[in-house]
């Protein structure tokens, strides 16, 4: 019973038509971060360039992944016969590539897509679904084999489509996947305007004679689509 409503919720999501490519690919291998793992501090210009990337610029230079949020556990009996896993229950059967499906630099009335790759981390094959939740801006494209157990170590790809009506706001949103064993949730970001000040990380100052100033002229730059305010201060 439990396997049809999976297959049901499927249903309404739209499937990818008969030779179907998507013009975005995720890149291979992704490094897996726990979240234990110190998250990597960017210095202000590698912020500025992460920031000034299209979005598929920012999906191909995207090389890790982390371990999706559990919302709920299934009783397994109801879905599969298969109720022993490799996988440990604090861990979801099926890990999501990009872990946060993020959409930037994008114009009004322009559809934007990004692939979602869950892969099956169990060492048999398991059933996952894409439920998603009711919005204006996003939709889904399920791939054809939906309802079809997908193999150890192997992927099912959906593609996640996003149309803005306006580049002044943020959009948030999530899509809720579904295994035999658990929900869980892959957050989606769509990042509006933003002011984006492009300025060097370290100012180094030559040797020079006691008691003579020295003095540096800096440029900054605003690449960003938004109007800017800064203040510069430094300690005595």
């Amino acid at each position: 019973m439990a396997t049809s409503k999976l297959q049901a919720a499927s249903n309404t999501l739209l499937k990818m038509p008969e030779g179907f490519k998507s013009k975005v690919v995720a890149p291979r291998n992704p490094k897996l971060v726990k979240q234990e793992d110190q998250p990597i501090r960017l210095t202000p210009s590698a912020f500025a360039r992460e920031m000034s990337q299209s979005t598929e610029q920012r999906l191909a230079n995207t090389h890790e992944m982390h371990p999706p949020r559990i919302l709920e556990l299934l009783d397994m009996s109801e879905t599969t016969h298969q109720k022993s896993s490799s996988v440990d229950v604090d861990q979801a059967m099926f890990q999501p590539f990009p872990s946060e499906v993020v959409f930037q630099n994008y114009a009004p009335s322009e559809t934007y897509e990004v692939p979602l790759v869950l892969r099956n981390n169990d060492k048999i094959p398991r059933l996952v679904k894409v439920v998603e939740e009711g919005s204006l801006h996003f939709r889904v494209l399920s791939p054809l084999d939906v309802c079809n157990k997908v193999a150890p170590g192997m992927a099912s790809t959906y593609i996640v489509l996003f149309t803005p009506q306006e580049n002044k706001q943020d959009y948030v949103h999530r899509l809720i996947c579904v295994t035999e064993r658990e929900r869980f949730e892959v957050p989606i970001r769509a990042i509006g305007a933003r002011a984006i000040l492009d300025f060097p990380d370290h100012l180094h100052f030559p040797l020079n004679p006691v008691k003579c100033p020295a003095q540096k002229t800096l440029l900054v730059r605003n690449i960003g689509n938004s109007e800017a305010k800064f203040q510069l201060s430094t300690q005595r």
